[in-house]
């Protein structure tokens, strides 16, 4: 089961990390941004908002490429009646955006995926016991909508303020702190993570991390080679974390999460006994699963684009 746990870096690690590296929006003209993003972007005149205050704002095209983060949480469902909305709505609004993206495919079916999301304190204590970790993670309502996490240098509370149905399309939103380079950083993201159960049960994943800096200066900083480098880094490094210790408890090894404290308790064992009956359902489904027909070959029709960073 490699890369099995991968999911924990989307709604907690790489959230957190990837979005508290630039200061918290702040100015009077906020309300003016967001009004007017509303309107030109959406054809809507949000609550608090007056004509005049949706008039175009100096210094901002209202291009498809800067409405194209209002309609795709418009898709989701995102209101801006809501406080979530609002805020979130808000900070979409600004003059500069920068974006993190990660894709990929975890060799797991929709099920292991679920459970992890669902179960962050446990997937934080299984790396923690294969890894010599520190992570931290705790849940601050009985919904699990709210958690916070810390590790690495890093801290954050983040609220799950979307989720469809089927659990594969989550939309967070946080804040909190870091460190990074000459930096300790505080500021605020939003987070995308969406997955599709392909044909052989696995989980094709995008990742996709938001902030919204106030100034051009800041946005240079976000996007300067060594700053994304630095970030990446980290990631790969969390990714391989957590690839090994999946494998490592896949494979049977339980030496690390016998000795782990946070396993020894009753909880602990029912976390275990349940995540690997889990895993012998699922992944036994997964490996029998037919593979795909297959395809002509067909010429590849260019290099992907990067990420928009408007």
């Amino acid at each position: 089961m490699p890369r099995a746990l991968n999911c924990l870096t989307g709604p907690l690690l790489t959230a957190i990390f990837i979005a508290l590296i630039t200061p918290a929006p702040a100015g009077a003209s906020d309300h003016l941004t967001y009004c007017a993003g509303m309107y030109h972007c959406l054809q809507e005149c949000p609550p608090g908002c007056s004509p005049e205050d949706c008039i175009p704002q100096k210094g901002i095209n209202y291009s498809d490429t800067y409405c194209s983060i209002f309609k795709e949480l418009q898709a989701r469902g995102l209101q801006s009646a809501t406080a979530p909305g609002r805020q979130i709505y808000r900070q979409a609004a600004g003059r500069h955006r920068v974006e993190y993206r990660i894709e990929g495919t975890l060799p797991m079916p929709a099920e292991v995926m679920r459970y992890l999301m669902n179960n962050l304190p446990f997937a934080t204590q299984l790396i923690n016991a294969y890894q010599g970790t520190d992570f931290k993670t705790a849940y601050l309502d009985r919904s699990k909508r709210r958690f916070t996490g810390s590790g690495e240098r890093l801290t954050g509370t983040f609220t799950k303020v979307l989720q469809n149905a089927p659990q594969t399309r989550s939309l967070y939103t946080g804040s909190g702190t870091v460190e990074i380079l000459a930096w300790n950083l505080r500021g605020t993201t939003v987070v995308l993570f969406d997955f599709d159960e392909t044909e052989t049960r696995q989980c094709a994943y995008r990742l996709r991390c938001m902030v919204f800096p106030d100034s051009a200066i800041v946005k240079s900083i976000l996007n300067f080679r060594l700053f994304r480098n630095s970030i990446i880094g980290v990631l790969e490094r969390t990714c391989r974390s957590v690839q090994d210790s999946a494998m490592a408890f896949h494979r049977g090894e339980r030496a690390p999460v016998e000795n782990y404290p946070g396993f020894k308790n009753a909880e602990g064992q029912r976390q275990l006994e349940a995540f690997e009956e889990l895993l012998q359902r699922t992944m036994q489904d997964a490996e029998t699963a037919p593979e795909p027909a297959t395809k002509t070959p067909q010429a590849p029709a260019g290099t992907a684009p990067e990420s928009p960073q408007s």
